[in-house]
This record gives structure tokens, sequence and C-alpha cells, in this order.
């Protein structure tokens, strides 16, 4: 097995803002828990320096009109016209570099996914990518262009039936939309309840439409939800859906802000959950890019990341993968099992109203999408 991690110091130069709660320091303390912990010097893992996409390859995702709005706030200087495109906005600000920024994390994702069908890696990482919310001409959701959108319209092109797992607190809205009804591009994504946080979709009836009917595959989850609800869904509804699908490539967003120490949602996992399914994905994908996404505490989300690469590149002790997980204090300073948090779990009535809806989401799609992809 061959990994590789694709990253660049130059995202540092770029910022949302101060006050932004998209920090890109996060994916530079990333880097740095996993050069100090070596989780970078096997010789079998290949530390890739990205390159800003070309720009044609931008308009795979987005419409010509928007990414000239995008090369027009490359300085910085907002314009009114610019808020029809969600450029501007809180969410969406317009700052220096911005153009330039998309143009790179584009690169990286591009160069994960060219490295894997190549054959050079059998998985890599690139955290600056996974911006699911970005649609074709408006920004949104802290994403400008959708990496996702990109990778995923190469790889179907190429043949290739992809399945897309989105792990990120958000639904991954702008992904949803872009392949809808397509039976070659099985979306399966776990998010909080759109009831409670944005985007305020990804319901379980969102199902897929025409060709693509039961290939669009949504597990919300209630406020509270923790470690033992969140594998609970995974494990009735992942691994059958995976076997029926086949895929030859996988997607997955690695977003870290369903830890409870997040300070934008309301679930309450560890981050041992994630290091759970990248277990169990390594064995299930053969060919796969893992994507940062989300994740507001910036600690929180180094260490997860850190967690899943070095569970994903075999390099924590195997003693402490014991499927459900173990229990471990958070510290960056002691070795990849110190990466992992204590685990908590929910209690009383929060956490039955959580048990109780991930039981009837669990129920309704394997009464109404199991049978559309061949799953038992």
């Amino acid at each position: 097995m061959k990994w590789g991690l694709v990253y660049s110091h130059g995202f540092a130069q770029f910022s949302y803002g101060e006050n932004h709660p998209f920090k890109l320091a996060r994916a530079e303390r990333f880097y740095q828990l996993l050069e100090r912990n070596q989780l970078l010097s096997d010789p079998d893992i290949d530390l890739i320096r990205p390159e800003p996409a070309p720009e044609p390859l931008l308009l795979v995702p987005h419409s010509p009109a928007y990414l000239q709005a995008l090369r027009d706030a490359e300085k910085g200087e907002f314009k009114l016209e610019m808020l029809k495109f969600g450029l501007g906005s809180e969410d969406c600000p317009v700052f220096p570099g911005v153009y330039q920024f998309v143009r790179l994390a584009c690169g990286a994702s591009f160069e994960a996914v060219y490295r894997v069908m190549e054959g050079k890696q059998n998985f890599v990482f690139n955290p600056v990518g996974g911006f699911h919310h970005a649609k074709r001409s408006y920004a949104e959701g802290f994403c400008y262009v959708n990496d996702i959108n990109l990778i995923g319209h190469l790889l179907l092109l190429q043949g290739y039936k992809v399945a897309y797992l989105d792990f990120d607190a958000h639904h991954g809205n702008g992904v949803q939309d872009e392949f809808y009804s397509d039976p070659n591009f099985l979306f399966i994504s776990f998010h909080e309840n759109g009831k409670y946080l944005y985007p305020g979709v990804g319901f379980e009836t969102e199902m897929g439409a025409g060709a693509g009917l039961g290939f669009n595959v949504n597990v919300p989850m209630e406020p509270g939800a923790d470690d033992e609800v969140f594998l609970y869904l995974y494990k009735e509804l992942v691994p059958p859906l995976l076997e029926a699908f086949k895929p030859d490539f996988g997607i997955v967003l690695f977003g870290a802000d369903a830890m409870l120490a997040d300070p934008l949602t309301h679930l309450r996992l560890s981050n041992n959950s994630l290091a759970d399914v990248a277990h169990d994905l390594k064995q299930r994908l053969k060919r796969w890019v893992g994507l940062g996404a989300g994740g507001y505490n910036l600690e929180e989300t180094a260490r997860t990341w850190a967690l899943v690469w070095a569970t994903v590149t075999g390099q924590e002790d195997q003693t402490d993968m014991t499927g459900l997980g173990g229990v471990f204090l958070a510290s960056s300073e002691m070795g990849a099992a110190g990466f992992r948090d204590l685990r908590g779990y929910s209690s009383g009535p929060e956490k039955d109203r959580a048990m109780e809806e991930a039981r009837r989401v669990a129920i309704y799609i394997k009464r109404n999408i199991f049978s559309k992809v061949g799953a038992k």
C-alpha cells in the first residue's frame, strides 16, 4: 500500500479574515502534528506539492460568469454586483488572493485523484479540500469552488463508479444538487438534521431523481448524537450500500465539525468515530481520496485529521483500534494514540431522542433505498 499527503505551505498566506470561523491554520497545525510525530517518514508515503488548477478545469463545476466574478474579487475589493454570486457575504467574504486560493485548493484535490488514478498511491489526503456547498454560480457555506464536483465529474468521464461519503456535520448540498440524477455516483451524507443546522436540507426523503433514484442517501442525525448513534447508523447502512454498489473509486470527506468541541454544531461525536470509519473504509475502498471539509475548533480538527491519517496509513498501534475504540485523553504530544479524544456519550432524553430518530432513519433508508441499489 502507498499513501500520499497533498499540501502546500502556501495555503497559510490566505485568510478569510481575522474573525471568520474558517481558519486555514488548522491545516498547517495538522501538518506540524504529522511531522512532529514522524507520520510522514514511511518510505511508502509521498508528500505532494499541489499546483493551482488550470483555469479551464474550473469550468467543469462552475459557470464562466461566476469564475469571472471570482477573478474580479482577487484583489480583495468588494463590488455590490458580486453579491448575486454569493461573494462578499458574511460566510464567503472577498479577500486578497481569493481566486488563487480556490485554484490551489482545487489543484490539490485534482492532484490527489490523479495520483490514485495513475496507481501511484492507493489513498491521498488533501486537508484543504471538501468545499461541498459551492454551487455552479454561487458561493455559500465558506465554499467558493466545488472541488468535489470537479473530481467527481472527471472520474465519471473516465468510466468510474464513484462512492462519495460525507461525514461533515453540514449536509453536502452542492454535491447532492450536482449528481442527483446520476446512478454512477453514490452520494451518502451523514450530518446534523437540517431542521437545526445550515443548509437546512439533506432529509432522508431526498433520494435522487430519474435514473439516480436511490443513489442519493441522506442520514440526518439529531443534536446530541454521539459515537454510539453515529456508528449504529454507519454499520447499518454503509457496508451493505457499498457492497451492492461496488464502487471503483471513493471520495470521503472527514469533516471534523461533528466533534463535541466544535463551536458551530450540536453533535457530540469524538474523533474515535472517524478513526473507526476510516479503519473500515480502507478495507472496502481500494482507490480513494480523503478531503478535510469542515472543522472550526483548530486543535480538535488538526488532531482528528492526524488520527485519521495515522489510521489509514497503519501508523497507529493496532491494539488501540478495538472496534468501537478505546478511551484516550486528547494530547497532540503523545504520539498517534494520543490524538484520540476521550470518548463521551450523551444521556437522558437527548440520547433517547437521538437514538430513536436514528433507528427510524435507518428503517426508512432500508425500506426505500436498499432495493433500488440492490443492497440487502
